[in-house]
């Protein structure tokens, strides 16, 4: 849903959402009576106490306004400076002698306090800066101190975009109390709520959907709360130029991005970067790093990428990286207490998840800690905390978790599958599936069952391949499964990977990729990135769809996986030196990993050898009912027409399947919309029906002599008959005639 308060209506509907968020959530009062009490005292002492170093302390390090979250900057070098003391308090006191709309002052006095403050301290407390104007000035600020937070709220409420902070603030107030009126200085507790309410307005409309993991949770709770490790993500993503790329990523989606424009900008940083993967960098920046989210149709960044937008400081990734990406506190915490080897490293992560028996995914993750200055090399590959790092260490307060061991048992019933996998029933996959489809295609329940058993059955071969024919929904029901099993919502997930099977695939390479003899560098391909991602992540299931698998001999270009899947066996992938590629030089086969193959078999295909049938289950599809075609709900067409095509259709299909040259759903809806679109521009044309079984079911009639396909031609051209079609009708004609004359019959001759 799109936040959008421009409107009364709008802003007061969501008003009353936030209102009843404050009265159910549990720290309102605590919060209500800390913030009633230190607002009180601030009012009471300011501007007579601002050279007080003991009342400094206490007004800017107290967190009754909103808690620091994601670290604290330590403002001590500039509270002990006599010289920023005595400044602040004359800045202070000037504002306050202003009066009413003060708004100018108080955009300088914030301006000078970054400045003055980023020369003092070791970075701006700009979250501090907001909370301290907010005690002071609580007419004129809300108590949203993280600049992100505010600009998404002042943005949703029909605010301008690069407005300064206190503008941001003001907009906000000045919204709510011409909606709400306003509140008298002399109503205390009213003040409170109205000073509280852009908070649960915030956290009312965005938290769930926007950043859930940004922190605090509550405005003041300033501990982080780490996820379990069985929870997190698995480590971070290798990305080309790491953090420079990712700045570059968050620069673009200022304004927001489609997805199409989205994907121009990756490919534009990266022209390289293969076109499946790019869904991998989407996913990387707006799950790993949680810098945008999809809102209606268009990425935005969430609070956290605005954040790193204005300040490029990493430290904005903090809380984030370290309760919810698996690994990162780990390090931090091992690398505490002084200097430890590159080898110890990876030893220690590969502690942390059994599942990463290789360097890569470790390598990667070490990378990203270097490049976001958090860890850094130092001589005998070495590695220590930065001073960020440091700082990030400081705001660990539990003790790093690791993965359990894998669990060696299996099951074979159909409502599960190995047990280190994390999955639902099938009853809950299902209805998940049903969920992704509802609208469209439809499958039977036994279908599903069948698919999800024969993947599943065998504790490491998960491997199965759909057959039949053409535009049948083979490839919708792989790709819906895969997503209902992995609980995603589109295919650009990392877990699920379409991979297009192409002629002349006479080796392993297109899908493991192979070392460039020039250059001596290993070029990976999308199939193997989702391989060592299962490999890597082994508690999740992967599914690489090989679509038209059969356009190549499939037990050449699938000769290690269908070697590895049997006994969960090693694939080999190089021979390279030691550290001069990210790709390891061989990898486990995964047994979280699942295969599913389409086939349509004809003249340009290949059938399958007994190495391949022997390890897939195998589905067809066949039966083809035309009435259960779901573009009859959705035609335009009248009820004649309609009830016309269905008679044809159906006749067609009938007098067709003995013969297996029947058609299936993409050619009923190319019918349909075909006659749709003739209707809108001549609806006086009648021969619409006619032309599209000519151009999209004929086409594809061809045999041999023998009784059965000389009976199918016979009926096909008595359906065209009765129902007048005769362009169609006398191409049928002709076809009986050759197949009488010469023992054969093909539309194209």
């Amino acid at each position: 849903m799109t936040k959008d308060l421009s409107t009364d209506a709008d802003l007061l509907s969501a008003v009353a959402q936030a209102e009843k968020l404050r009265d159910s959530a549990g720290y309102t009062d605590d919060w209500t009576k800390r913030l009633t009490l230190f607002l009180g005292d601030v009012k009471e002492k300011v501007p007579g106490a601002l050279t007080d170093r003991k009342f400094l302390q206490y007004l800017w390090e107290e967190q009754a306004v909103s808690s620091t979250g994601n670290g604290s900057v330590k403002t001590a070098p500039a509270l002990d400076n006599e010289e920023f003391r005595l400044w602040f308090a004359e800045q202070i006191a000037t504002v306050l002698e202003q009066g009413q709309d003060p708004d100018n002052y108080l955009k300088n006095l914030y301006e000078q306090l970054v400045n003055r403050m980023e020369s003092l301290c070791d970075r701006v407390p700009k979250l501090k800066i907001n909370r301290v104007l907010c005690a002071i000035f609580p007419d004129n600020f809300t108590t949203i101190a993280d600049v992100g937070r505010l600009q998404k709220l002042h943005l949703a409420m029909g605010g301008v975009r690069n407005a300064h902070p206190v503008q941001m603030h003001t907009h906000i107030k000045t919204r709510l109390n011409m909606l709400l009126g306003a509140v008298s200085s002399d109503n205390i507790p009213e003040k409170i709520k109205r000073l509280c309410l852009p908070w649960y307005l915030y956290d009312s409309l965005f938290a769930a959907t926007d950043e859930a993991s940004i922190s605090p949770a509550t405005p003041i709770d300033s501990t982080l709360k780490p996820l379990a490790a069985i929870k997190r993500r698995k480590g971070l993503t290798a990305m080309k130029g790491s953090f420079p790329s990712l700045m570059s990523f968050v620069q673009v989606l200022e304004d927001g991005l489609s997805r199409e424009e989205f994907v121009d900008a990756i490919r534009h940083e990266n022209p390289d970067l293969a076109a499946t993967s790019i869904g991998t960098v989407i996913n990387s920046i707006a799950r790993e790093f949680n810098l945008s989210a999809l809102d209606n149709g268009i990425y935005q960044l969430t609070a956290r990428g605005i954040n790193l937008l204005n300040s490029s400081d990493p430290d904005e990734l903090s809380d984030h990286l370290l309760t919810r990406v698996l690994g990162v506190d780990n390090v931090i915490h091992f690398l505490k207490n002084g200097a430890q080897s590159k080898l110890d490293v990876m030893l220690l992560l590969k502690k942390v998840n059994p599942g990463w028996t290789s360097d890569f995914a470790p390598s990667s993750l070490v990378g990203w800690l270097v490049s976001l200055n958090i860890i850094e090399q130092v001589p005998l590959k070495r590695f220590q905390l930065t001073q960020r790092g440091l700082r990030w260490a400081e705001m660990i307060t539990w003790e790093p978790e690791c993965l359990p061991k894998l669990q060696e048992e299996t099951s074979s019933k159909l409502d599960a599958i190995p047990t280190h996998v994390e999955t639902a029933t099938f009853s809950k996959l299902n209805e998940r599936l049903n969920a992704l489809i509802v609208g469209k295609l439809t499958y039977p329940i036994e279908l599903v069952q069948q698919l999800h058993a024969g993947l599943w059955f065998h504790p490491v071969r998960h491997f199965a391949v759909l057959s039949g024919i053409s535009g049948s929904g083979k490839t919708q029901l792989a790709l819906n499964y895969s997503l209902a099993l992995c609980d995603v919502k589109n295919n650009d997930h990392e877990n699920v990977r379409i991979v297009p099977v192409q002629p002349g695939w006479f080796d392993p390479s297109p899908l493991l990729g192979y070392v460039n003899p020039l250059t001596q560098t290993y070029r990976s391909a999308p199939f193997l990135e989702l391989l060592l991602r299962a490999a890597e992540d082994p508690t999740q299931p992967y599914v690489a769809i090989l679509d038209e698998m059969n356009l190549s001999h499939p037990e050449q270009y699938l000769a290690p996986i269908l070697s590895a899947m049997e006994t969960q066996g090693w694939v080999d992938l190089h021979q390279l030196g030691e550290g001069t590629s990210d790709v390891p030089r061989k990898v486990q086969y995964p047994s979280n990993l699942a295969i599913i193959g389409t086939l349509n078999m004809d003249e340009t295909t290949h059938g399958l050898s007994d190495k391949v049938l022997d390890r897939a289950y195998t589905l067809e599809f066949w039966k083809i009912c035309v009435e259960d075609a779901p573009m009859w709900q959705s035609t335009n067409l009248d009820v004649e027409t309609k009830t016309r095509a269905k008679s044809v259709l159906n006749g067609l299909s009938e007098a067709l399947a003995p013969v297996r040259l029947h058609f299936a759903w993409r050619t009923i809806d190319d019918v349909l919309r075909y006659m749709e679109f003739v209707a809108g521009i001549d609806p006086a044309n009648t021969g619409s029906l006619d032309a599209a079984i000519f151009a999209k079911v004929l086409p594809k009639l061809r045999g041999e002599h023998s009784a059965r396909f000389e009976l199918a031609l016979n009926n096909v051209h008595q359906v065209l008959t009765k129902e007048g079609l005769m362009r169609s009708a006398e191409r049928v004609a002709s076809l009986q005639i050759d197949l009488r004359e010469t023992g054969t019959a093909r539309f194209w001759r």
